[in-house]
């Protein structure tokens, strides 16, 4: 399976996962995020994708630059949607394009850095995020909303899977 492919499955078990959801258990703040919701990590993980899909073509690249549409976070038919168009966008990479990753670690100061990458690397660090977030939106599922199934490697990472498959094999 292709990275290309890769992304394209987890985003639509991210699209199974949400269609289980009211809009108001999505928006729900909820303790064990501080706060936060599963929509406003859902937005997170879309949002990033979003910038890699839109930048992409013009070099440099900075997840920093996200719009945090609050739709996102509100309904899960805005997420949905926007899934659909990320899994388009993504058929139409071209991963040995060359990137600029523009990256600001500072809190105080406004001082963006470039590093060197490419599409294939900064596709295969958006999947990483997507699973990461994956894993936290499990956390919140499991402790505010025992009705949603979630299938047992959501949110794992696939080396996490393989390392399990080869130890029970």
């Amino acid at each position: 399976m292709t990275l290309l492919e890769v992304n394209k499955l987890i985003l639509s078990r991210l699209s199974d996962f949400l269609k289980q959801l009211s809009d108001q258990d999505y928006q729900k703040q909820l303790t064990v995020f501080n706060g936060s919701s599963l929509g406003e990590h859902t937005r997170h993980i879309i949002e990033f994708y979003q910038c890699l899909i839109a930048q992409y073509s013009q070099v440099v690249v900075s997840y920093d630059l996200r719009e945090r549409k609050q739709v996102l976070q509100q309904s899960t038919l805005a997420a949905l949607e926007a899934l659909a168009i990320i899994n388009a966008g993504i058929d139409k990479l071209e991963l040995d394009t060359p990137l600029l990753l523009e990256v600001n670690a500072h809190i105080e100061e406004d001082t963006p850095q470039q590093i060197v990458t490419n599409l294939h690397r900064e596709l295969h660090y958006v999947l990483d995020h997507t699973i990461h977030h994956m894993a936290l939106i499990t956390v919140g599922v499991r402790s505010s909303f025992p009705h949603i199934t979630l299938p047992t490697d959501f949110g794992v990472a696939p080396s996490t899977i393989r390392s399990r498959s080869s130890v029970q094999g």
